[in-house]
């Protein structure tokens, strides 16, 4: 599956980084917008909103359906660190900021995040 990022997404998604509380929520936006795919949940139900709010993200693609649980980008310094492109280091230990640095990073310069912590 190759990967479609958009730059205007990845910005404002950094963007709400800086203004918003850390959320599952908010990490399972930023995990789409890495990975490149839509999250299929269509909010239409108590369940459904509650997933998402979990950070949980519906993924479909042809053949295949399923849930994701969103890495803890937004409260997790590592997690955060795991979206900084290769050879970019963040000084600040507000994994929130991180996420911010990393996401305009990638948007700004077309490189994919380093995605360490997803091997681990």
């Amino acid at each position: 599956m190759e990967r479609t990022v958009s730059v205007p997404l990845l910005v404002a998604i950094a963007n709400r980084c800086l203004r918003e509380h850390a959320s599952r929520a908010l990490d399972a936006r930023i995990y789409c917008a890495v990975l490149g795919v839509g999250d299929s949940n269509e909010l239409n139900s108590k369940f459904l909103i509650e997933a998402r709010a979990s950070g949980m993200v519906l993924v479909r693609t042809t053949g295949l359906m399923g849930w994701l649980d969103a890495p803890h980008y937004t409260a997790d310094l590592a997690w955060a660190k795991s979206l900084l492109p290769e050879g970019l280091a963040a000084i600040s230990n507000d994994p929130r900021v991180v996420c911010a640095i990393a996401l305009m990073a990638v948007a700004l310069t077309d490189q994919p995040p380093l995605l360490e912590a997803w091997s681990s």
